[in-house]
């Protein structure tokens, strides 16, 4: 799976920064943010879960002026951090939203992530499995001689309650004790628990939504 070239290597960091008032901490110590991005997600799948059988999840995504089609495989952890192969493709924000009102469909995309899906585990009719909301603030911030994109987001799942964490993603795994360490540092200095998110947005809005 990974030798396909068509795919990238995503190595995230995680944490579960737990309280609201953790989230407007993080917030002040970061000062100015460089970007505010609204996401609206679907993940799709078969009435009888094909995708997540064959180990991937299908995820449209609406972002403030663009769309995306992404497909994403089981994580695999590494250290603090987790890594998936992933396939993404960028699409107007106008098509992302008819899918994700079931206005057109996803698998008759001509994209590169559902051209995949259709060689590995052939034409599928998928439904939207689960929709939510995400307000990702993004701040470039120098750990070492390095400048990392932090991510913190605040997530509202159908059932009305709201996750705070931060990502963190690295372009491999060399420097992430280095990264580890500042982060913990920087939490411990704010007096934040230390926790790292162990589930994907993805396996928490199933949970949420009462889906096994």
């Amino acid at each position: 799976m990974g030798s396909d070239n068509r795919m990238n290597k995503e190595i995230e960091i995680k944490l579960d920064l737990g309280a609201f008032t953790n989230y407007l901490k993080l917030l002040g110590f970061l000062g100015q943010i460089d970007k505010e991005e609204r996401q609206l997600n679907a993940f799709f799948d078969t009435e009888d879960r094909q995708l997540a059988k064959s180990g991937w999840a299908l995820r449209a995504r609406a972002e403030n002026d663009r769309g995306l089609v992404t497909i994403k495989s089981i994580a695999v952890e590494e250290g603090d951090a987790f890594i998936r192969q992933e396939i993404e493709a960028e699409i107007s924000r106008g098509e992302v939203l008819d899918i994700l009102a079931l206005q057109r469909d996803v698998m008759a995309m001509n994209v590169i992530p559902v051209q995949y899906l259709k060689e590995k585990v052939g034409e599928l009719d998928v439904m939207i499995l689960v929709k939510f909301e995400n307000v990702r603030q993004r701040k470039s911030f120098k750990i070492g001689d390095y400048n990392y994109i932090l991510e913190i987001d605040k997530t509202e799942f159908s059932d009305g309650s709201v996750d705070y964490e931060l990502e963190v993603e690295l372009t491999d795994t060399n420097r992430l004790e280095t990264v580890v360490d500042s982060l913990r540092k920087i939490f411990e200095s704010l007096g934040i628990p230390y926790l790292r998110q162990t589930e994907s947005k993805f396996a928490r809005a199933l949970k949420h939504a009462g889906i096994r």
